[in-house]
């Protein structure tokens, strides 16, 4: 066999390991960082237009020239990080689903998956 090929069998197997850890355990502990992430951007907006008012003395809108651009970058920033997390947590689904699928199609490789299964246990994210 060379590097080239696909694995089968035992190597699959190993392989289907550590898809479905990647699926489990891994994506999903980074999906949590971006959730989070974007859950204290949403925060950081919750009465923030307060520090933004304008004397009354000035003309124009209540909100000085800050505000908007403000707003903007948080609403950017805020919606790449759920919109992160969202991707994330799909592509950890989809590795567990592909585990699965090649386990089904290789008595060997679904074999040593189960054993590696039993030895390491199943991977939980670790998302507090």
């Amino acid at each position: 066999m060379t590097n080239s090929e696909p694995n089968s069998g035992t190597r699959l197997g190993a392989d289907l390991y550590g898809l479905w850890r990647a699926g489990r355990d891994n994506l999903p502990t980074v999906a949590a960082v971006y959730s989070t992430a974007g859950d204290a951007l949403d925060a950081a907006a919750v009465g923030v237009a307060g520090a933004f008012v304008r004397s009354g003395n000035l003309p124009g809108v209540p909100y000085g020239p800050a505000y908007q651009p403000w707003t903007e970058l948080h609403d950017i920033l805020a919606k790449i990080c759920h919109d992160t997390a969202d991707n994330i947590e799909a592509t950890a689904d989809a590795l567990c689903v592909a585990t699965v699928e090649y386990a089904r199609a290789d008595y060997e490789a679904a074999s040593e998956f189960a054993r590696l299964l039993e030895v390491n246990g199943e991977p939980k994210a670790d998302i507090g």
